[in-house]
């Protein structure tokens, strides 16, 4: 039986979904008719939040009808692929890369990545829907582990848990009270294959930087590339100023950052020693209330940063991506 099927997904919902994302998104009556849409998942939603599947890469998802995932792919096709290029990229040096995905939700940053390559990946995911949906969505799919918790610092605990168009976000309680999260280092020592690990990819709604700084072991060991999410406001609301988080990185040997809007679009690199640029940065998102999406790479791979940036720069132009033979071989063999 279908994935979907046993997860129990609605023909009127499913329906509902496809309409939406494939209205095209130019002329006049394509916009009445996805108003008209919208309004009608709007209603749906006020009943219950069924479950759908929605194609991503090469992998069917299964997520919940208010995830707004399908929506921004389809105002944005290229939405979040730059985590594929990384990802590419770093395969291409490091032929036994193996990576963490903190914050993996359903499942969607597995099927950008093995849309591009081909490598195991362990998922962590705290919030119990969408750790059910991960394992559903992940199951049969080679060289995959999943971890349920939330990683923090050590001793955080979590007092609540806020789930809301696609995403779940913690709020931290003393520390009498609540559930207690995990390190990233606890979460490895029950996953030993992934000890060595040269790619990290976080997304934990504003508690990105406070892991980042906690791992210091971790990052000097293995030096991995980072892709994180910097978002200021939930940073603050989380209790902690993330900023310091690059003067960290410099520390340890981290050279260079790539930021990218929150679409997955190339905005500019930024070296580690520029730190005025860095603080104006942190000023517009923290003033603007967004966020950005971060690349950080260790001086020792400096050549896959340059090489990123003129993959970006190329596509910026115009240009079809050339990231060669090894690419679309990986590719071809992705899942």
């Amino acid at each position: 039986m279908d994935r979907t099927q046993e997860l129990r997904t609605g023909m009127f919902s499913q329906w509902l979904l496809d309409a939406l994302v494939v209205t095209p998104t130019d002329g006049t009556l394509n916009r009445a008719r996805f108003r008209v849409l919208s309004v009608l998942r709007q209603f749906r939603l006020q009943i219950s939040d069924p479950l759908v599947c929605f194609r991503l890469g090469k992998l069917s998802l299964a997520l919940p009808l208010s995830h707004q995932l399908p929506l921004y792919r389809r105002a944005i096709p290229q939405y979040s692929s730059n985590l594929g290029r990384v990802a590419v990229l770093a395969k291409q040096k490091y032929p036994g890369l193996t990576m963490i995905d903190v914050g993996a939700n359903i499942g969607d940053s597995v099927a950008m990545v093995r849309a591009c390559a081909s490598f195991p990946i362990l998922c962590v995911e705290g919030e119990a829907q969408f750790f059910k949906l991960l394992k559903a969505n992940t199951s049969g799919l080679p060289n995959i582990e999943l971890e349920n918790a939330f990683l923090g610092a050590a001793g955080d605990r979590v007092k609540a848990v806020h789930v809301a168009r696609g995403t779940a976000w913690i709020e931290l309680g003393p520390a009498s009270d609540g559930i207690p999260t995990h390190t990233l280092a606890e979460a490895i020592s029950r996953h030993p294959s992934f000890n060595a690990v040269k790619f990290l990819k976080l997304d934990a709604e504003g508690f990105d930087c406070r892991i980042i700084s906690c791992e210091s072991q971790f990052l000097v060991q293995n030096r991995p590339v980072l892709f994180f999410e910097y978002h200021p406001p939930l940073a603050s609301a989380a209790g902690y100023d993330p900023f310091p988080v690059f003067g960290r990185l410099r520390e340890l040997g981290y050279s260079v950052v790539m930021i990218y809007e929150n679409t997955g679009r190339y905005l500019l690199t930024l070296e580690l020693d520029r730190s005025s640029a860095l603080e104006d940065l942190h000023h517009y998102f923290a003033e603007q209330g967004g966020f950005c999406d971060i690349a950080a790479f260790h001086a020792e791979d400096s050549d896959i940063a340059k090489d990123l940036r003129n993959l970006e720069l190329g596509a910026s132009a115009g240009r079809e991506p050339a990231l060669g033979s090894e690419y679309r071989a990986e590719t071809a063999h992705a899942v």
